[in-house]
């Protein structure tokens, strides 16, 4: 009995190790083979982990960390000492301009974002402040202002939306596996797709058209940039509101309807609104992407979008 109870431990344990080699072979194929350094979803796992801290204030949901840097998509992300991708920190003689925004505004993939092409390019006198985070809706980053950067004295602020800027997003601590395993975000990936490919689970532009129908949500982001609004008009701050396209299907573009939403809600608040898609629709969509597989938009697109930017609201600040 006690030799079967031995042989019964052992064939438990070969098991569990067998499973564990499998996994560590899986996890070692990843790092040495499939992270190259430009794949998507392992690199805003490395974004995540390095990068990111989950907020105190549950609205803002997640900020960034300060006095770091990151090698991201082979492009090195540098944030100052208040969290923004600046090279330096706050000029409080100049005149500023605040970017809000997602993963476009950080300028992810992008050597030079259109808010370092903005500064460079619109006035020698003014700061432009990047306070793009990846993976936030526009809730987050007004949320984020108030919480963080309504204390420094901004000329302009110009929310970059983005189609999916209406997604509730819904922040959770994640645990060991998922935060370290490059593995589960492969192979959870992998599943992600073949789901998609099954009509299991809706594709991208399914579930950018689905964000828009939570009106308690849209409603609720809405709000916000109302409050924003009427702090700036208190303030007596330019806020601007820039659509970014997403930049598949460019010239057979599927968000129209929902771009003109907020464009209505734009006029109806008296917010100056700006559509760079009316700039990005003019260039083949795959050269504006940062690679084949991830449309975020490259180089490129980001001097176009500043070029846009700078021609629509230079004369309003130096004003």
């Amino acid at each position: 009995m006690q030799k079967e109870n031995k042989t019964f431990i052992f064939k438990i344990l070969s098991f569990f190790l067998s499973i564990f080699l499998v996994f560590l072979l899986i996890e070692i194929y990843v790092r040495e083979i499939v992270d190259d350094g430009l794949n998507l979803d392992i690199e805003m796992l490395k974004y995540a982990n390095s990068l990111k801290i989950i907020s105190k204030n549950e609205a803002v949901g997640i900020e960034h960390k300060k006095n770091i840097e990151k090698k991201l998509m082979n492009v090195n992300i540098k944030l100052n000492s208040q969290g923004f991708r600046n090279n330096i920190d706050i000029d409080i003689e100049k005149k500023k301009i605040l970017m809000l925004g997602d993963s476009m505004t950080l300028g992810w993939g992008s050597i030079e974002t259109f808010s370092t092409h903005l500064e460079k390019n619109i006035n020698q006198d003014i700061q432009v402040l990047n306070a793009g985070i990846g993976n936030t809706n526009t809730y987050m980053q007004i949320n984020n202002f108030f919480t963080n950067f309504v204390k420094y004295d901004f000329d302009v602020i110009i929310l970059n939306f983005f189609i999916n800027d209406f997604e509730n997003v819904k922040i959770k601590n994640v645990n060991f596996i998922e935060k370290h395993f490059y593995s589960y975000t492969y192979i959870k990936n992998m599943m992600y797709k073949i789901l998609i490919k099954l009509s299991f689970i809706d594709n991208w532009e399914k579930f950018y058209k689905k964000t828009f129908t939570d009106k308690n949500f849209v409603n609720k982001s809405l709000n916000e940039i109302i409050k924003l609004n009427n702090y700036c008009k208190k303030n007596n701050i330019l806020l601007v509101i820039n659509n970014i396209p997403e930049l598949r299907n460019l010239k057979n573009y599927k968000f129209s309807s929902e771009t003109q939403i907020i464009k209505k809600f734009s006029k109806e608040n008296g917010i100056m609104f700006i559509d760079s898609y009316d700039i990005l629709k003019n260039y083949p969509e795959e050269t504006l992407w940062v690679t084949k597989k991830d449309s975020h938009a490259n180089d490129k697109a980001h001097l176009l979008i500043s070029k846009f930017l700078k021609n629509r609201i230079e004369g309003k600040i130096n004003n």
